[in-house]
């Protein structure tokens, strides 16, 4: 007796040290979300690939339920995934990501009260919003989880849940044959269990497949059980729907990772195959998505929206300014110090898109910094309600832009015929609805001067005459003199001090007046023959309006 006394101490002995080290690992956890409040410092999690949040946003975008697509030029030349993934930094799990993502994507034409609330009630509940944080955490990151997938696109009912119920039973109750015959008593079992076995093994392999893809969904069904616990705005909608499924638990240890390793594994593995609890649990999950598909939609929809208020409210805390955007039924955008959140340092400037903008200047000037960062507050003022600015009034619009284009040598495209198809799927866009911001730099750099200028004019003539407004930057002199009557001019421009080229980054009225191509290149301290003769050159062509090289003295 003393002997077994001593086990059963160092076994509770054992126990207590693991609940112990468990509740310190959950501390220490806590304290490091707590202090990393407010900065972009991801607390033990990886971030989602953007082929896995890719996928998910396509399910979402086949949905429908969008008034603007971002399409994925714009959303390169924007570099967004970089500024997503600045926003993405404090959830936790893939279902907060999956649905931040799809909300900068697919934009809607109204402004998201419920989405600003939630935040404000987050901000007053520290304490909720931390569980909510540590909650997320047991979901975890799963690039292509397919947990969307197997909601929006639920397999047929599996009809074979009474058959895998039928074999399941008879290991269970055969034994009592022997009570009528003793024989069937012990054979009947041996065959049906030896049957099962060989059933699972033979089905073991898609089986695996299927279970693992659902792995992720089961884990989102019992963290809304716990969450459901927690005081939340939507706390009965949660609750509602997350019931549909509460007999998923049941089945949770089918859906841990197996490595067969120890002997408790292989026992359950075991048992498994035996009683076809995969099976079982495959077929009832199955079935369960498509009775109760619009409860399975509402969970993963509420929880996604929760993560994505953390993020997008733990992002606004680290910048050194934001606004709530203004809608107005005015078209265009109006709004004071702008900037980019990309940038380190970054230099704010002031904007009125109220008319087509044509901002031509030096190199380097800032010219498509300043593009980008209107372009981004659209997005970011109707995707997630907030926009990097002092102030933001702008009316409701699809985005659209052409700047970091590319020639494609699979296809075999040039330069011009790649930026000549982003341009025409602007053109394109005007048959839907609503307001139009294109942003454009430099039209038709891709060809010669007089077709570029030539082409460039039409463009702009045409779109002046559609419900758009565009902004484009430009080198060209003529284009931009050109275009005065149809378009608002502004300017960046540069000083060169002491062999430096120096920028303030600050957009200015009217057409540039300074050049500083030369200037670059001196700086870069070319050969003075060359930056000399390319001054003399420059000098008589604005003489004379014609180049030519200059006769040189012999």
């Amino acid at each position: 007796m003393s002997q077994f006394i001593v086990v059963l101490l160092g076994f509770l002995a054992v126990l207590v040290l693991v609940i112990v080290f468990a509740i310190r690992r959950k501390l220490r956890f806590k304290k490091r979300l707590a202090a990393a409040w407010g900065s972009r410092e991801r607390v033990d999690c990886r971030p989602d690939s953007e082929s896995s949040l890719y996928e998910s946003f396509l399910l979402d975008e086949e949905a429908g339920t969008y008034d603007s697509l971002v399409d994925d030029q714009t959303w390169g030349d924007l570099d967004f995934f970089d500024i997503f993934q600045d926003i993405d930094t404090a959830a936790q799990s893939s279902l907060g990501s999956e649905y931040l993502y799809s909300k900068l994507r697919l934009l809607h034409f109204e402004a998201d009260q419920e989405f600003d609330d939630l935040q404000a009630y987050l901000t007053q509940h520290p304490e909720v919003r931390i569980q909510l944080q540590l909650l997320f955490s047991e979901l975890g990151k799963k690039n292509h989880n397919q947990a969307k997938k197997l909601i929006y696109k639920p397999a047929q009912a599996n009809h074979k849940g009474s058959f895998y119920l039928f074999l399941a039973g008879i290991p269970l109750v055969s034994p009592f044959l022997y009570f009528i015959n003793p024989s069937l008593g012990y054979i009947v079992p041996i065959i049906s269990m030896a049957f099962n076995i060989v059933y699972s093994m033979a089905t073991r392999w898609s089986l695996e497949m299927k279970l693992d893809s659902m792995g992720y969904l089961v884990r989102i069904f019992y963290i809304g059980e716990k969450i459901v616990r927690l005081p939340l705005p939507q706390q009965a909608a949660l609750k509602e729907a997350v019931a549909s499924f509460s007999r998923t638990r049941l089945f949770g240890e089918v859906f841990r990772p197996q490595s067969g390793a120890s002997e408790l594994e292989i026992f359950y593995l075991y048992i498994n195959s035996v009683l076809l609890i995969p099976q079982l649990a495959q077929a009832y999950i199955s079935n369960r998505l498509v009775k109760a598909n619009q409860q399975a939609r509402q969970v993963l929809e509420i929880l996604g929206r929760l993560e994505a208020a953390i993020a997008v409210l733990n992002y606004k805390e680290s910048l050194p300014i934001y606004a709530k955007p203004s809608f107005t039924s005015s078209a265009g955008m109006k709004g004071k110090g702008l900037y980019h959140p990309l940038l380190e340092q970054p230099v704010s400037n002031d904007l009125d898109f109220s008319r087509n903008m044509m901002i031509s200047g030096d190199n380097a000037s800032g010219k498509s910094t300043y593009l980008r960062i209107a372009a981004i507050n659209a997005i970011l003022a109707q995707g997630l309600g907030f926009a990097c600015a002092e102030s933001l009034t702008l009316q409701h619009g699809h985005v659209l832009s052409s700047m970091d284009v590319t020639d494609d040598i699979g296809s075999g495209d040039s330069y011009f015929i790649a930026e000549s198809r982003a341009i025409e799927r602007m053109i394109d866009s005007l048959e839907e609805e609503g307001l139009h911001y294109f942003f454009i730099d430099e039209l038709f750099k891709g060809t010669n001067t007089v077709e570029r200028i030539g082409a460039g004019l039409a463009i702009i003539d045409w779109l002046a005459q559609k419900p758009c407004l565009y902004m484009i930057s430009s080198h060209d002199v003529e284009l931009v003199a050109a275009s005065g009557q149809l378009n608002a001019q502004y300017h960046f421009d540069s000083q060169y001090i002491a062999g430096e080229i120096v920028f303030d980054y600050k957009i200015k009225q009217g057409s540039a007046l300074t050049k500083n191509a030369v200037n670059t290149l001196e700086s870069l301290n070319y050969p003075e023959e060359i930056t000399d003769t390319a001054r003399e050159i420059i000098t008589a062509y604005e003489a004379s309006g014609s180049w030519n090289l200059l006769e040189k003295e012999q």
